[in-house]
């Protein structure tokens, strides 16, 4: 009988799981042996951007596949960079983040196959954001990538449909990832197509969300999603230091 059991990527000895502090520390010390390069091996990073150049490629360690893509319109930027990328893991950025190396080969290093994980989004939107975005290959050609009739908002469609061929979206917390524009151009028409466009094509899902986003605009409805106080500032979001 074997001793040990088979997670897909590694083996941990039988038993691992009944001594919770055990597991505790063991977890804890196991991303020290998570070796970035080689995780990065199977990893391209996808930069769809208008400008010459980027924080988030600037940032990303010289050794990683990067593949940045200038098309004319986001989502089809995002899925010419997908075909293009030379590994299955994708990582889906934007070009104004500071690369999180070590971050991302830690989640990649853990994922499943059927994961979609990336930045939350605000509320009440339970999905994530294009931002920051890992998947594999096989879950973006599940999901038919993204819809490329978008000028924006695809990334929560392409969220919704991962979620209808059986993937898990996972959430992290923005501040984890460094951003540098935070000002947003959509104006509230955009805001207002966008939500139809969801709806429209996903009416069971979006619905009762879309709900609670009207009746907030209108003041009808308090938001109940707790946020960051202001001037917080975490340690690990510090813009880099630039020349011009």
């Amino acid at each position: 009988m074997s001793d040990s059991i088979d997670l897909g990527r590694r083996s941990v000895p039988a038993g691992f799981e009944s001594d919770p502090q055990k597991a505790a520390f063991a977890a804890a010390d196991a991303h020290g042996t998570v070796d970035d390069r080689v995780v990065f091996d199977d990893i391209s990073i996808v930069i769809p951007t208008n400008r010459p150049d980027n924080y988030t490629s600037e940032s990303a360690p010289e050794y990683a596949d990067i593949v940045v893509r200038t098309d004319d319109g986001l989502n089809v930027a995002r899925n010419r960079g997908v075909k293009e990328a030379d590994n299955d893991w994708i990582v889906l950025v934007d070009d104004d983040i500071t690369f999180p190396t070590r971050l991302t080969a830690i989640l990649v290093d853990s994922m499943h196959e059927r994961h979609l994980v990336g930045i939350e989004d605000f509320w009440p939107m339970r999905w994530v954001l294009g931002r920051y975005m890992i998947f594999h290959r096989s879950l973006w050609q599940a999901a038919g990538g993204f819809d490329e009739s978008r000028p924006h908002g695809g990334d929560t469609d392409f969220a919704i449909r991962c979620e209808d061929v059986g993937a898990r979206v996972l959430r992290l917390p923005r501040k984890i990832v460094p951003h540098h524009d935070e000002t947003s151009n959509f104006t509230t028409a955009a805001h207002a197509e966008w939500l139809w466009y969801l709806t429209k094509n996903h009416p069971l899902t979006v619905a009762p969300i879309a709900i609670k986003l009207v009746g907030r605009k209108l003041g009808f409805l308090e938001s109940n999603e707790f946020d960051y106080p202001d001037g917080f500032k975490s340690q690990a979001n510090v813009p880099p230091m630039r020349d011009d």
